[in-house]
Formats: structure tokens, C-alpha cells, sequence
């Protein structure tokens, strides 16, 4: 048998409810659970992010790899390559994912539960609701400003229309496929 940790990842402040749920092995770091999380919700990698307890007396847990980094700063969050889930959630049940520090996208992660599966895998994607936000929309406010212009056709903060509708694409907010988020996750 081998063991899994079993996530559900939520956007916050958005409704209805943006979230994944997916497996990946026990002796993950948080660096894997930073790239399951961009691969779950098809974030593309662009932005600094962290890992922090929840609530107002936050600690920081993980964050990008100092290699990673153009500076130094004694500051800077512990390394996420080096930091195993096993480490923080053996003892709490939760923590917030902040990526793109300006849209300032937080998603609370859930340990759902460890599990032991005679399959063999690095991670699975098991489920999911509603598309992700585009990249760079603007946070929550150009969130909710896309869903109104999908909803009325008509840009709620008066830019061009026609330029808004090329910038969005194809992208509806209640789509999402599990099965072609599938093909690229548990890969």
C-alpha cells in the first residue's frame, strides 16, 4: 500500500465556489503542492507565491525556491523544495496559497484526509467546479467584472467593449472538464 495525501483546494472570495480536490504522495514538499495547485486550477506559472497559516497571526511556511529569486532578503520564506507537507499538516488541517502577490489570489488548502491505495501515481486529480480565473484579470474585483461582461455583453468599468471580448476568448467562468484537466495533471 502506499499513502497519499488527499487535498480541496478553494478559491476564496469568489462565488459560486472555485475549488480542485487531488491526491499526491505523502512524501511531497510544498513546492509539489504549489505546481499541483497551478496545474489543477491551469494558473501558468507567472507569479511569486507562498504558503502561510491561516488567520491574522499568519506565519509564512514555503514560498519560491531562493534559486529561484533575483535578490536575497532575510525575509524570504523557507524554501519550498525543502519543506515536506508531512512536516505542517501532520499536526493542522489547513493553510492559504497566495499566489500573484497584485491580484493577490489566496486559496485555502484542506487536507481532506491521508489515504493508502494499492495504485501507484505522483498525483491525481479526482474532481473540481468552474473555470479559473484568467491570468492577470485583475483579482476578484476583474473577476466579477469578466463574469458581468459574459453575463450583459457590456464592460461594467466603461473600456472597450470589443477589446475586453478579445481579451477574454473563450473563457467561460462555469466551465471546467475534468477530464482534460486530467490529461495534464496526472501525467
Amino acid at each position: 500500500m502506499r499513502s497519499y495525501l488527499e487535498f480541496v483546494v478553494s478559491l476564496q472570495s469568489i462565488t459560486p465556489r472555485i475549488w480542485r480536490r487531488f491526491q499526491i504522495t505523502v512524501n511531497a514538499t510544498f513546492l509539489d503542492l504549489h505546481a499541483a495547485i497551478q496545474d489543477s486550477f491551469g494558473w501558468e506559472y507567472s507569479h511569486l507565491w507562498e504558503f502561510h497559516t491561516p488567520g491574522r497571526d499568519r506565519e509564512v511556511l514555503a514560498g519560491v525556491p531562493a534559486d529561484s529569486l533575483m535578490w536575497s532578503d532575510e525575509d524570504q520564506a523557507p524554501d519550498a523544495e525543502g519543506v515536506k507537507l508531512t512536516g505542517y499538516f501532520g499536526a493542522a488541517e489547513r493553510c492559504v496559497y497566495w499566489y500573484d502577490f497584485g491580484d493577490d489570489w489566496r486559496h485555502t488548502v484542506r487536507l481532506r484526509q491521508r489515504v493508502s491505495l494499492q495504485d501507484r501515481f505522483y498525483r491525481r486529480l479526482l474532481a473540481g467546479r468552474r473555470a479559473c480565473p484568467p491570468e492577470d484579470c485583475g483579482g476578484v474585483s476583474g473577476y466579477a467584472r469578466l463574469v458581468s461582461f459574459l453575463e450583459t455583453g457590456a464592460d461594467p468599468w466603461n473600456d472597450d467593449d470589443a477589446e475586453l471580448a478579445e481579451w477574454v476568448g473563450d473563457w467561460k467562468p462555469d466551465e471546467f472538464s475534468l477530464s482534460d484537466a486530467k490529461a495534464d495533471f496526472d501525467r
